[in-house]
């Protein structure tokens, strides 16, 4: 495998359901998200917060403020206080250990966040290049990936992100061409179809509808492309399948493995080399698995990410 440095652009969304220290019933939603963005201030990163007189498609990736939001998908009646906090694009590059760090004391100045299986975490990823964004050649790299790869990035998800309803496995994905070719059942004829389909995408957006019928599945490319409605796009890979995000230990462990997976496929091009698959009831999964682990490890040690990973892929089930 090559070795060398690989520098990336992410960005978080946070889903949260907080409960706010004190007895502050005159406080509305919007005050409270007007409070943890002064904290962030406080601790020299900007952001800003939603006063939600107008529906917000997050364009803040674009940008260098944190935002604080409202999530459609989660309600908890008082005194719980429901939120999405999206962090800027942030790189590799520059130390982001300290930033997302004080993220979670800013956010623990005010609210203590509740343990709740309606949230998870999403990454954002966007390449360090001229244009911050993925070739197509690299994108159906990747995208091959995570069909190759995803009962392996099942045996890591955390229970409530499983069969989850916003982050459906891709082949599961209904109205994709993925799921219309792969069905309900991998093998290595049907795996060499699908390479055959991916590499015969000449655009962006029929590579996203490839993969995808919507945009709630594990690895959703619907952001790669400009859309009807939005002539700009962030050019972002998004993984939707992170556990909910407590702490700094848990988010940054789920950047890592986002960026190792992301680099793990541009070095094997599994789309070019594809050979053999193994299904999860075969007697040498559990090696396979821990295999695949290891490499992940290795190559999010690139972006300087490898040390947030745990030692074995369970333990990224309680992260």
């Amino acid at each position: 495998m090559p070795h060398g440095i690989r520098h990336y652009n992410f960005g978080v969304e946070i889903e949260a359901v907080t409960r706010p220290y004190g007895n502050c019933n005159s406080f509305t939603n919007v005050d409270w998200y007007r409070q943890l963005a002064q904290k962030l201030r406080n601790r020299g990163i900007q952001a800003v917060h939603d006063d939600c007189s107008k529906y917000s498609k997050h364009p803040e990736y674009y940008g260098g403020k944190w935002f604080v939001t409202r999530d459609g998908s989660l309600k908890r009646p008082r005194p719980y206080v429901c939120m999405e906090v999206v962090s800027p694009k942030l790189d590799t590059m520059q130390g982001v250990s300290p930033i997302i760090s004080d993220f979670w004391e800013a956010m623990r100045v005010h609210f203590k966040p509740q343990e709740d299986d309606s949230c998870g975490g999403h990454v954002h990823v966007t390449p360090v290049n001229l244009k911050n964004k993925f070739s197509l050649r690299t994108l159906k790299k990747i995208a091959f990936a995570t069909v190759v790869y995803e009962d392996y990035v099942a045996e890591i998800l955390p229970a409530a992100r499983r069969d989850n309803h916003y982050c459906r496995l891709n082949s599961q994905s209904l109205d994709s061409g993925l799921n219309k070719t792969l069905g309900w059942e991998k093998s290595v004829s049907a795996l060499r179809k699908v390479a055959a389909e991916i590499r015969s995408k000449s655009r962006k957006a029929d590579l996203c509808h490839y993969m995808q019928g919507n945009r709630y599945v594990l690895w959703n490319f619907q952001n790669i492309y400009p859309h009807r409605r939005r002539r700009r796009c962030t050019g972002t890979i998004e993984f939707r399948g992170g556990n909910q995000f407590l702490n700094t230990k848990g988010t940054l462990a789920w950047v890592a493995f986002v960026l190792g997976f992301i680099t793990l496929a541009k070095e094997e091009d599994l789309l070019n080399n594809f050979c053999s698959y193994v299904p999860p009831t075969d007697p040498g999964w559990p090696r396979r698995v821990k295999d695949w682990w290891k490499r992940i490890r290795e190559a999010a040690k690139q972006s300087r990410m490898g040390r947030h990973l745990p030692d074995t892929y369970a333990e990224m089930q309680t992260k």
